[in-house]
């Protein structure tokens, strides 16, 4: 017996376009420059706007701290080995629970002194590159995680 209720769902895969126009966003990423998607207000959802660019881009050539409503556009470091403690005192008061730290071109860790900082603030801190963390920022912020990305240009 052919189980038919099996191989018709296996056709068929709904996915959909995360359209989230309320909140900072990574678009894109080469070395040397972030795109990043800006807030649009002025967007209101409906059927005949599935899959039009009306998003806010805007190409950063320098150093950000993004997350979900909050940018950082002119963020100081340029790479790892300028990153101070001071350097995340930008944080707003409430730091996001995940701190991704884009390392630049390669992956570098940081002083263990300034992750000791982070972390005694209640921030977890998970470092890669900054190509990595442009990626995984992307999928944790739409997913709606409590998500923040510092990234160094370098």
């Amino acid at each position: 017996m052919k189980n038919t209720a099996a191989s018709e769902s296996r056709k068929s895969v709904k996915i959909t376009l995360d359209e989230d126009h309320s909140r900072f966003g990574i678009y894109a990423y080469q070395p040397g420059e972030i795109t990043i998607i800006r807030p649009n207000e002025s967007y209101k959802a409906d059927n005949s706007s599935f899959g039009n660019q009306i998003l806010k881009k805007e190409v950063l050539t320098n150093s950000l701290i993004i997350m979900p409503h909050c940018l950082i556009s002119d963020w100081a470091p340029r790479n790892i080995d300028e990153l101070t403690q001071q350097h995340f005192e930008l944080l707003p008061q409430r730091p996001p629970q995940i701190l991704l730290l884009g390392t630049g071109a390669t992956h570098r860790w940081p002083s263990a002194e300034l992750l000791g900082s982070l972390t005694n603030q209640g921030i977890a801190v998970e470092v890669m590159d900054t190509a990595a963390a442009c990626r995984t920022y992307a999928i944790l912020a739409s997913d709606g995680r409590d998500i923040g990305a510092a990234l160094l240009i370098e």
